[in-house]
């Protein structure tokens, strides 16, 4: 449906109304305000399921006729309904807000040098992919998907760049990286709403994950490349001739690298010293750090600028698939859970894994890659296990199941035709989704995981998890 752009901008200020009155009310506990948040999220949720998109529109609407059949075939009651709409709730309100975050990485007088580096330093196959995995790994802790067209946009500086294979999987398996720990993905952000999850509890293990699966692919990349395969496009001599290297600030550098550390440093401190939940916490830092980094580089004018011509216009309208998208995740979620068709998923997987927890391991890792290889967003996967699975009858801890659900999403990602990463790589670099995914990323999935499973039951034996 085509949206007029009176519409559209009535749509923004609603959704922004919704954010900042529920992060108000983290403060406030109003009951009154808590009252106010439903009727404007359900606002926002009516009008976001009109104007969505693609596959998110769809998996999303099925996920909310499923959970609104399950909720009337066992008669629950109010008070449900309202638990299965607020289920993700701080998880769109993160969505709404993040968006901000963007406004210093891509504003704030960093590319040229970004630029330089690729320029300069990717030299070699090995180097070109840990240079543009790591980067979109990083950004992507920031910016979410949007890191991949901006990492897409800068590695092209590299006489590297003609291989599409190359390029893509370094786009592809980089970015997903950051989905296994950072606060700010979509990944950790459900998967620690549906189980209950403290981020800082598994936050160094997935970290420790998203190193390994990263050194994967540079492995796989490096060998690949001593077999023949994959071998660069050459550019001609006149593209060689035009080609200029940028120059590298280093400030600038090690200035994007402290507002990093700083934002994700903060957001791990300000939710152990309030208790409050990681995601709330990011969707305030989200507001709060921009408007100081902006202020401090002297770019504060263009904060303004953007503020306006990118965020309200652009990004706050663009929310509308991750709305309809993760209400009916969270609906999901709390209706399995309502219904008791949560208790039957639960002893189903027990009873076929001999409460043995390597073989509940290696079986929750496998439903999610064969349903993400089959089309399905894993979004579906994580919120049935994850509302279903009772840790404690599992004979594993909340921080486990927390880890091996978001590292499963990660992986999976990399090979569903359906999720936006594939399909905005299949895109730039102009390959086919199935080629895109499944084919150039099906046997890093099934590596990594192997190496990831072992990780994690190294470290649950130790105590770690």
């Amino acid at each position: 449906m085509r949206e007029s752009t009176a519409m559209r901008t009535v749509r923004s200020a609603v959704t922004l109304c919704f954010a900042v009155c529920y992060v108000v009310n983290v403060f406030l506990r109003s009951a009154l305000l808590d009252d106010v948040c439903i009727v404007l999220m359900v606002v926002v949720l009516a009008m976001s399921v009109f104007v969505s998109t693609g596959s998110s529109r769809l998996i999303g609407v099925i996920l909310i006729a499923v959970s609104v059949a399950l909720l009337l075939y066992t008669q629950a009651p109010v008070e449900e309904w309202v638990r299965a709409l607020r289920k993700n709730a701080d998880l769109i309100v993160m969505f709404i807000l993040i968006p901000l975050i963007g406004i210093p990485v891509q504003h704030g007088g960093y590319r040229e040098s970004l630029r330089g580096l690729f320029a300069r330093r990717a030299n070699s196959r090995g180097g070109y992919y840990s240079l543009v995995s790591a980067m979109a790994a990083v950004v992507g802790a920031l910016i979410s998907i949007a890191a991949v067209p901006l990492t897409f946009e800068i590695s092209r500086e590299s006489r590297l760049a003609g291989d599409k294979r190359l390029l893509g999987t370094a786009l592809a398996r980089g970015f997903v990286t950051c989905m296994i720990w950072a606060p700010t993905s979509a990944t950790i952000a459900l998967v620690v709403s549906v189980t209950g999850a403290d981020w800082t509890s598994f936050a160094p293990c997935a970290i420790a994950c998203a190193i390994i699966a990263e050194g994967v692919g540079i492995l796989m990349t490096v060998l690949a490349g001593r077999q023949g395969k994959g071998a660069p496009v050459a550019r001609d001599d006149a593209d060689a001739a035009e080609e200029m290297p940028g120059s590298i600030d280093k400030a600038k550098m090690a200035e994007l690298a402290i507002f990093s550390v700083l934002l994700i440093a903060s957001i791990a401190v300000v939710s152990q010293m309030f208790a409050l939940s990681a995601i709330i916490v990011v969707a305030m830092a989200s507001v709060v750090w921009p408007l100081i980094w902006m202020f401090v580089i002297g770019r504060l004018p263009q904060y303004r600028r953007e503020l306006k011509a990118t965020y309200f216009e652009k990004k706050l309208p663009g929310a509308k698939n991750q709305v309809v998208l993760f209400v009916g995740a969270g609906m999901l979620a709390q209706s399995i859970g309502y219904s008791g068709i949560g208790n039957v998923i639960a002893q189903t997987l027990m009873l076929t894994t001999g409460q043995s927890t390597l073989l509940l391991t290696v079986a929750i890792v496998a439903i999610v890659l064969l349903t993400c290889a089959a089309g399905i967003h894993p979004i579906v996967a994580t919120a049935v296990i994850g509302g279903a699975v009772d840790p404690a009858l599992c004979g594993i801890s909340v921080a486990y199941l927390a880890l091996v659900l978001s590292m499963s999403w990660a992986l999976g990602n990399t090979i569903c035709p359906a999720s936006a990463n594939v399909i905005a790589v299949a895109d730039m670099v102009e390959v086919s989704f199935v080629e895109a995914s499944l084919r150039w990323n099906g046997l890093y999935a099934i590596v990594a995981s192997v190496a990831l499973i072992a990780f994690v039951m190294t470290m649950r034996g130790l105590g770690f998890l």
